[in-house]
């Protein structure tokens, strides 16, 4: 896809399809929108009247242009304003997802609103994302070229290129990530994984992975007791970028959980929507590609990539409930749900982590179903100690144009994880689970700490206007964007 910042009158655009939003409290056309809408000869004012559009039913419509230079008009609705950043990355994706499979060469983009440069760069982002076919990672038969045929052009009117040439980079790790995530289990174990992560040494990273001998040496028996009944056995990597050995004491860690698929173990899940659980891996994908966009558009970036990766499977020789298991900090933990599993993993990846010279840490997991039920698939939940430090990662990600709202620490609530034979159980009770989770996750790192819980939006169970069922590379763009901050200092 070609991305071109062009300046010039919305009406006189020369393109095949000029993209407008049109918000809630803008049916009456006001301003600029009235005056398109008069030069296209009433078209606007037409769809709405004929019910083409409404801006409080469809999320876009695609009519004639009218008059305009443009040969039609696609409406987008535009909600409410507000968070400019993710507005401007979803108009975007609309607009080049509904084009996909037709005859279109070239869209124009009018924002409207005079958004800045994160704005510009979440444009891109977003149009790059709405050509995502999940199909492309397998491919089908029955696509012809006509249904993999997507919109070549885009003209964003009013952009800056360098905004948009920053958000292609960036457009393409998402995808990246998303390819990850939604290749299936029996595709990418974990040493597949592995595999794709030493690919990244053409990047200029420091790429190393930790096979079951080298966890049993370090004490890492909660990831070990995860990965112990299956036939792949757990790996963990790391990704180191080139600058990360000048870090001096300034070190990012980005940690994310990779579990290539959750059965629950021997707490098996139910059969109902298991097969999802090939995207119990996002947050590793998302840690490896975002390691992977950062050593392309900022190689200095003192950051590291952690991906614990396992398959939680209920072989004869799984992990049973009531196991204890002794963590790489050293704590003893019952193991009584082995449906649990992501925080186990983590415990010992962020251990490690901090032992090899982070000095901040940001973990992203599919950890909860309680995420999805509290935010559904829009937004992610972050929890942060100290507040400062998601102060940082709550400004990323709203720059970065991805939604995350902070949930309380809640240190009361550790007396849940009490044990009568270790010094925590992995399972607390179920409510609050959600704020539960990252308590116990608190316990196994010392540093500044960010969880990021984004179970609900990692993937979409069903189509939608921006973007097909799978995958949705969830917090990419917000870790390379909190990684360039922390590198300004």
């Amino acid at each position: 896809m070609r991305l071109r910042a062009i300046s010039a009158n919305p009406a006189s655009v020369e393109a095949d399809v000029l993209a407008v939003p049109i918000y809630r409290d803008e049916t009456d056309l006001p301003g600029e929108l009235g005056e398109l809408d008069a030069a296209s000869g009433g078209a606007i004012r037409r769809a709405i009247d004929w019910g083409e559009f409404n801006v409080l039913e469809h999320p876009a419509a695609l009519v004639d242009g009218g008059t305009l230079a443009a040969g039609r008009l696609l409406l987008l609705n535009g909600g409410t304003r507000g968070r400019p950043a993710w507005r401007a990355g979803r108009l975007a994706a609309v607009t080049t997802r509904r084009l996909n499979g037709r005859g279109a060469r070239s869209v124009a983009i009018w924002l409207r609103d005079g958004e800045a440069h994160d704005a510009w760069v979440a444009t891109a982002v977003g149009a790059m994302a709405g050509t995502y076919r999940s199909t492309s990672v397998y491919g089908r038969v029955r696509d012809t070229d006509a249904m993999k045929r997507s919109v070549p052009e885009v003209l964003v009117i009013g952009a800056e290129q360098e905004a948009l040439d920053e958000g292609a980079i960036i457009g393409e790790g998402v995808a990246f990530g998303r390819d990850l995530a939604n290749r299936s289990a029996n595709d990418l174990s974990p040493e597949r994984m592995a595999e794709v992560a030493r690919e990244l040494a053409a990047d200029g990273c420091t790429v190393e992975v930790l096979e079951p001998a080298d966890m049993e040496r370090l004490g890492m028996g909660m990831l070990l007791g995860v990965g112990q009944g299956a036939a792949h056995p757990p790996r963990l990597i790391a990704v180191k970028l080139p600058g990360w050995e000048s870090g001096g004491d300034r070190r990012l860690a980005i940690v994310g959980k990779g579990v290539c698929f959750d059965s629950g173990g021997l707490s098996l899940k139910p059969a109902d929507g298991m097969g999802d659980m090939k995207h119990d891996k996002s947050g590793a994908a998302a840690v490896i590609a975002a390691a992977r966009t950062l050593a392309r558009l900022a190689p200095d970036t003192p950051l590291m990539a952690v991906a614990p990766m396992v398959e939680n499977m209920p072989g004869g020789n799984a992990q049973r409930p009531g196991d204890v298991v002794r963590a790489m900090n050293g704590m003893t933990v019952e193991v009584t749900n082995t449906d649990a599993e992501g925080r186990l993993i983590l415990g010992d990846a962020m251990t490690w982590a901090e032992r090899n010279g982070a000095t901040h840490m940001v973990d992203v997991a599919t950890l909860t179903g309680a995420a999805a039920v509290a935010f559904g698939d829009q937004v992610s939940a972050y929890f942060a100690r100290p507040r400062e430090w998601g102060e940082a990662v709550g400004t990323a990600a709203e720059g970065a144009g991805e939604w995350f709202w902070e949930m309380p620490l809640v240190s009361e609530y550790r007396s849940a994880y009490d044990s009568p034979h270790a010094d925590i159980v992995n399972s607390g009770t179920r409510d609050g689970s959600l704020i539960k989770a990252a308590v116990f996750l608190g316990e196994f790192v010392t540093v500044p700490w960010v969880h990021m819980d984004i179970a609900g939006t990692a993937y979409l169970t069903s189509d939608k206007p921006y973007g097909p069922k799978g995958a949705t590379g969830a917090a990419v763009a917000t870790l390379v964007r909190l990684a360039r901050d922390f590198a300004a200092g």
